[in-house]
C-alpha cells in the first residue's frame, strides 16, 4: 500500500498543515468524514460518504486549499486555510465561491488562527456566499478527540494519530504567536508565521523574549543564539549569526527569501534530537 502523502514532507508552513487536515478527510472513512463536515457545518449534509476530496484545487488564478464536491454537482464545500492572526482570507474566500458557482450549494470556510470569525467572514457573508469558520484550535481538538469518542480503528485509527501528532506541537506552537504576529502590516503576517514555523521545524520550541515594543523569537531556545526573528516597532527581519539580515515585509517577500534563509539556518542551528 502507497505511504500517505500525509506522511511526506511539505516545502511551506500552510501547506503541511493543510495536507495533514485533506488527509483526514481524504482517508477516514465515512463515520469519521461525516462526523468532520458534521463539526464544520453545524449540519448533516446529504452525500458526504462518496463525496470526492481534492487538495490544492485550481480557481481560476486562486487556488482553493481543500474541496470536498458531491459528485452530482450538488453541493460543493471549499476550505481556504491561513496560519497567522487578523488575516484577510476575503478574496480567496470569494474566488472559491466563484470557481464552483455551478453547484447546487456552495458553502465556503475559512481556517486561521483567530479564536473567532474575523471581519473577512463578514464581509464574504455579505456578499451573498454562503460562509463557516474554524479555527485550527479546535480542529486539533477535534482530531484529538475522534479516535475516542469514534471508536476509530484500523486506517482510521493510524490516520487521526499522525494528524494528532503533528497538529498538537504545531498548534501549540501557533498559540505563542497570538500577541506578537498582529504588530505587524497585515501583508507580512502570513510571512512572518511561515518565518517562525520554519525555523521551528528546525529547532523546535524557540525562546520568545517578549517586550512592551515587541518580541524576539530565539533559536535554539539554549546555547549560542544562531538565529533571531525580531518583531518590534511593526517590522519583522530575521537575523542570521554571520549571515546578515532578511527583512520579512510580506509574503512575496518571504517566499522570495526562504529558501536561501532556511537553507543557511540549517547550517548554523544544532540538530533535532
Amino acid at each position: 500500500m502507497p505511504v500517505p502523502r500525509m506522511f511526506a514532507s511539505q516545502s511551506e508552513p500552510r501547506a503541511q498543515w493543510t495536507h495533514v487536515l485533506a488527509s483526514v478527510l481524504a482517508l477516514c472513512s465515512a463515520p469519521h468524514r461525516v462526523a468532520l463536515m458534521r463539526e464544520f457545518l453545524d449540519e448533516d449534509i446529504e452525500g458526504v460518504e462518496g463525496a470526492i476530496v481534492r487538495e490544492f484545487a485550481p480557481a481560476g488564478d486562486d487556488v482553493i486549499d481543500i474541496v470536498v464536491q458531491h459528485r452530482d454537482k450538488a453541493w460543493a464545500f471549499a476550505v481556504q486555510t491561513s496560519l497567522t492572526f487578523q488575516g484577510d482570507l476575503t478574496s480567496r474566500l470569494e474566488a472559491a465561491a466563484g470557481a464552483l458557482s455551478d453547484y447546487g450549494r456552495v458553502i465556503v470556510m475559512g481556517i486561521t488562527a483567530d479564536r473567532t470569525p474575523g471581519p473577512c467572514m463578514d464581509a464574504v457573508a455579505t456578499a451573498g456566499i454562503e460562509t463557516r469558520y474554524c479555527s485550527w484550535l479546535r480542529v486539533r481538538d477535534w482530531v484529538q478527540e475522534r479516535p475516542e469518542r469514534g471508536s476509530a480503528q484500523g486506517v482510521d485509527l493510524v490516520v487521526l494519530q499522525q494528524a494528532e501528532y503533528f497538529l498538537t506541537p504545531n498548534v501549540a506552537e501557533l498559540y505563542r504567536l497570538e500577541d506578537i504576529v498582529p504588530t505587524v502590516p497585515p501583508a507580512a503576517r502570513e510571512a512572518v508565521t511561515a518565518a517562525f514555523f520554519g525555523l521551528n521545524d528546525l529547532s523546535p520550541a524557540p525562546r520568545i523574549d517578549q517586550a512592551a515594543d515587541g518580541a524576539t523569537v530565539i533559536f535554539p531556545r539554549t546555547g549560542d543564539v544562531k538565529a533571531q526573528l525580531v518583531i518590534r516597532g511593526g517590522s519583522a527581519h530575521l537575523t542570521l549569526d554571520g549571515a546578515g539580515d532578511v527583512a520579512i515585509g510580506s509574503d512575496a517577500a518571504w517566499e522570495t527569501a526562504a529558501s536561501g534563509a532556511l537553507a543557511m539556518a540549517r547550517r548554523l542551528l544544532p540538530g533535532k534530537r
